[in-house]
């Protein structure tokens, strides 16, 4: 037996387990770029190795090192390769095959055969496949089995955690498997010795097939104008006639494989051959070697079967299967796989892994002839794949050997064009130049491989691309700010002027031609995706326009402009690159590439500080002094106002601490205290706080501070604005703008009586009681009755049987609602596209078609509903003392649910309902509080008194009694200046808005 020597070369990697918590993102940061260098390291190792086979360099010695190997090759370069770095940096592990066939694990034999005893006709057994690794992190081997005849992957108790890279040498080469990114295992074959060369397959699985048929003419053609076909072209053909009636014919079968180095030539002093696992060589002959493949190989998951492009490794071999004449059949690979062997003159012999399936296909079908398209040239050969149509001008279907005759049949046809024809390839003499397309009148008789002929007249198009001077103009886009149609959308057009067609022709070309508009978002490097980030058609968001750039252009004459929609929340800033293609059918009208760059709109164009706020553009921050011991904090979202494409996602940043952090600054620095807590809010230390202690950077208060503000805009994660802005807090009984009291938005409704002083509150600013509440407001409390809604009391109609809104109108069941009410599934199913139903009082009965159903009225929902709401203290809400259980009941209920979803759609009546307050006095600090409308002219049309109480009441008239076109949008909005007047004398003046409507 021939010494066999294979071996694998295990490296340690790191992998790392934590419970616990990163407490340093530069030490994490850290990692990734590590790994990241490593990986980039990998890959730019391997393009070098794979660069030197190419110019038939071959590995002299592989070797272990730390965490990796190093591999030598012939030119005396050294190259290392490594897995992510291990803890223990330790080296290898060697497998290796003896002599006995059997694996060896550090030179100890296992018990695992790793050569198959002798195949079939003495043939030499086939060598294992290489080790891997399973799911749990231990070693796999391939053994023979006798009684399968196969190789069968056995679990080792070895572990391999940790491995990311390994070497294994057998049949000539080197075959590095390396872990990728993601942690799978990529393979790089290398050659062995100086006369090796590499085979491999182009894919994992590669489909061979040939074609077969019984040769039975006279069957086949039975009309006069088929069998006057046949004969023309045995005539033509006279090797035709050595094929016996019901011969089994066979054509075709075309075995594709990537040789390496790419100096390496194949020849017929090459030796060729299939083998199975277990050693079987199948009776195929190989042979013909051609450079490249066929344009009709495909590689789909793995599998390839015709069609790939031509590469300058890619060959192509016949395949010759024998015939079995006992059996009927042809040779093939018998529902396995089989690998390539091939020698060299020097006997040097090599194998790809187990991958190609050769099998036979029958014919049946008769011969057919198709008319295809292709791009004009002055010659075309008609039945070559054309590249951008991807087809023949002559498509032939179960056709023997491109056994045919092609001639042009129309001499009008032959005389405008110049056309000719030498066998299949086809001279034009004569091309349009502002044309898309030409036909070409051909007639083709054509041999099937059962015999079968065929006579066609087709025509073939020929197209042709148009040349012009011009092309896309590059864009420059900031996102949209402005809402259309509910989004924030914006067309992007260009000149159809641009491409500076020169003829009517032209043009009516392009505004008829299919239009495609690829968008692809270049990386950080500037290039470009493999796939189009977006694309546009003529069919799906690629629109043609007038001049106006809005009307859609009916006809070349009117066609001004195109372009698409872009939707800021499907863009982000960046550049693209724009690929624009207008055909007709095959031929390019026009193509022609450009860049757009997108942008934000400005940070400082969308985002303001509110201006009741701020002062001289800093954002002035009373903040809240009862949240956290010994701070101010306040939510920084309530001091800036945001357009709602921004979001309510946003995050912020201490810029004074982040320096602070970057230089490395001292712990008495300002910046040494992050003025963002944990929960995104702005935390600061009140002056003092430790009295004689507080360090000088804990005296925070009227002190300007850098923050920024991030958004994400349109809704999209993958795009962040910045904005930048100063923040000041401040405290003070007294503020000179009155920014310690807090007004929030107070709406009241016509014809009522309104509280300002509900929305009123303020806070001290200074003194022992800094942070806390400051009652601007004492009441007596006591008891008063109140109007409230009264659920079980809905309007209704006249009759009384349904529920309506303010408007009188009966309350629609929603469609989605109706089985929630009481509709059978059946009455559901049977509805009709304008079958409604209403809301009403009591349960209804209903008829669809045959079903009846009974509908929920409104008193069986309030029934449930009453078990678990009612009113405190003027309050709508849960009863008090309500069980675990009754909670439960309560969301489960389907009355409950349906009442959540309808009440605010029902018009009701009101009841009183006593509410009870506690008595509260006015800050000792307080000395009065007053009230008056800012523009009392304004105020007369609104309310019933111009003067306001210093309880903060007013009474807003009834709507009846307000002209119509004083209200902006149903409401009117009026301004209230309060003053407030401490004990010492001093006025704070506050303005706020009071809104009044329904």
């Amino acid at each position: 037996m021939n010494k066999k020597f294979l071996s694998a070369i295990l490296f340690g990697a790191l992998m790392v387990s934590s419970t616990g918590t990163f407490v340093s993102c530069k030490d994490y940061d850290d990692d990734i770029e590590n790994l990241q260098g490593q990986i980039n390291s990998n890959k730019d190792a391997i393009a070098a190795l794979q660069k030197l086979v190419g110019e038939g360099k071959w590995v002299t010695n592989i070797s272990p090192v730390e965490n990796g190997f190093a591999v030598t090759m012939s030119d005396g370069t050294t190259t290392s390769i490594t897995g992510i770095k291990g803890a223990d940096g330790k080296d290898g592990t060697e497998w290796t095959i003896g002599e006995d066939g059997f694996w060896y694990k550090d030179g100890e034999k296992t018990t695992s055969q790793a050569i198959a005893k002798d195949g079939e006709d003495g043939k030499p057994g086939a060598t294992a496949p290489s080790p891997k690794i399973d799911a749990n992190g231990m070693w796999v081997v391939y053994e023979w089995d006798a009684v399968k005849g196969e190789f069968v992957e056995k679990t080792t108790e070895i572990s391999a955690q940790g491995t990311s890279a390994y070497v294994v040498k057998k049949d000539g080469v080197y075959v590095l498997h390396i872990a990728d990114e993601t942690g799978k295992f990529q393979e790089v074959t290398l050659p062995a010795t100086s006369d090796a060369f590499v085979v491999e397959a182009p894919a994992a699985v590669v489909k061979v097939k040939f074609q077969t048929a019984k040769w039975q003419p006279a069957v086949k053609n039975t009309t006069e104008k088929a069998k006057k076909a046949y004969k023309t072209l045995t005539e033509k053909f006279t090797d035709l006639a050595g094929i016996a009636a019901n011969a089994i014919v066979k054509q075709g079968g075309e075995l594709p494989v990537l040789v390496n180095p790419a100096n390496v030539e194949l020849t017929d002093k090459f030796d060729f051959s299939l083998q199975l696992a277990k050693g079987k060589v199948l009776d195929i002959a190989l042979s013909n070697p051609v450079k490249g493949i066929a344009d009709d190989w495909k590689v789909n998951n793995g599998s390839m079967s015709r069609a790939a492009k031509t590469e300058d490794c890619l060959w192509t071999l016949d395949v010759e299967p024998a015939y079995n004449e006992k059996d009927k059949k042809y040779a093939t690979t018998e529902n396995e796989e089989a690998s390539l062997v091939v020698e060299n003159e020097k006997g040097t012999v090599v194998k790809t892994a187990f991958a190609y399936q050769v099998s036979a296909d029958e014919v049946k079908n008769n011969v057919t002839v198709q008319a295809g398209a292709v791009t004009y040239a002055p010659t075309i050969d008609l039945t070559a794949v054309d590249a951008k149509t991807e087809k023949a001008g002559i498509i032939y279907a179960n056709e023997y050997k491109g056994k045919a005759i092609v001639k042009l049949r129309d001499q009008l046809n032959i005389e405008q064009y110049g056309l000719s024809l030498d066998g299949n390839v086809l001279t034009i003499a004569n091309m349009p130049a502002n044309v898309s397309d030409i036909t070409v009148k051909l007639n083709v008789i054509a041999l099937g491989l059962n015999g079968s002929a065929v006579d066609e007249d087709i025509d073939v198009t020929v197209n042709q691309d148009i040349q012009v001077a011009g092309g896309l103009e590059d864009k420059n886009v900031t996102l949209s700010t402005e809402k259309v149609s509910g989004a924030y959308t914006q067309n992007v057009l260009w000149d159809v002027a641009d491409f500076q067609f020169t003829t009517a022709t032209q043009k009516n070309a392009f505004f008829k031609a299919g239009k495609t508009m690829s968008v692809y978002l270049l990386d950080e490097n500037g290039d470009k995706p493999e796939t189009a980030t977006y694309t546009y058609t003529t069919d799906d968001g690629l629109a043609q326009y007038k001049s106006d750039g809005k009307a859609a252009a009916t006809s070349y004459s009117d066609f001004a402009k195109f372009g698409f929609s872009l939707n800021a929340a499907e863009y982000v800033p960046g550049t693209y690159a724009i690929v624009f293609e207008a055909t007709d059918s095959a031929a390019t009208i026009v193509k022609s590439e450009a860049t757009m760059i997108v942008s934000n709109p400005k940070a400082e164009d969308i985002f303001k500080l509110v201006p009741d706020f701020t002062t001289a553009n800093v954002l002035q921050v009373i903040g809240n002094y009862a949240t956290v011991a010994n701070k101010v904090v306040y939510d920084l979202e309530d001091g800036i106002l945001a357009p709602d494409f921004a979001g309510s996602d946003v995050t912020y940043i201490d810029l004074d601490h982040k320096a602070w952090e970057e230089a490395m600054g001292a712990d008495t620095e300002m910046g040494a205290i992050d003025w963002i807590d944990d929960l995104g809010r702005l935390s600061v230390y009140q002056n003092a706080w430790k009295g004689d202690d507080t360090k000088a950077n804990e005296y925070m208060l009227n002190k300007e501070r850098n923050i920024r503000a991030t958004y994400t805009l349109y809704g999209n994660a993958k795009n962040t604005i910045d904005y930048d802005f100063k923040v000041i807090v401040k405290s003070s009984v007294y503020t000179a703008d009155g920014s310690n009291v807090t007004v929030k938005a107070i709406t009241g409704a016509f014809g009522k009586e309104v509280n300002m002083t509900s929305n009123i509150s303020a806070v001290y600013a200074l003194g022992i009681n800094k942070g806390k509440a400051l009652t601007l407001f004492g009441n007596a409390g006591g008891s008063t009755e109140k109007d409230v809604t009264d659920y079980d009391a809905p309007k209704t109609d006249a009759a009384g049987k349904y529920v309506v809104n303010t408007d009188a109108t009966p309350i629609e069941i929603a469609k989605a609602d109706l089985i929630k009410f009481g509709m059978t599934v059946d009455a559901y199913t049977a509805l009709g596209a304008d079958d409604k139903f209403f809301l009403t009082v009591e349960n209804n009965d209903v008829t669809v078609g045959s079903e009846n159903s009974t509908l929920k009225g409104w008193e069986t929902i309030m029934t449930e509903v009453n078990k678990y709401y009612t009113y405190n203290n003027g309050t709508w809400g849960d009863k008090d003392g309500l069980s675990a259980d009754e909670k439960a009941a309560r969301d489960a209920s389907a009355e409950v649910a349906l009442f959540k979803a309808y009440k605010d759609k029902l018009a009701y009546d009101t009841k009183k309902e006593t509410v009870t307050t506690q008595a509260k006095p006015a800050s000792d600090e307080i000395k009065s509080v007053t009230f008056a409308w800012d523009d009392t002219k304004l105020a007369e049309k609104f309310v019933t008194s111009t003067t306001i109480g210093t309880d903060g009441k007013f009474t807003a008239k009834a709507e009846a009694d307000i002209k119509a076109s004083d209200l902006v949008n149903g409401k009117a909005e009026l301004k209230v200046n309060m003053k407030v007047t401490d004990k010492w004398g001093m006025v704070m003046t506050k303005t706020y808005t009071v809104t009044i409507k329904k």
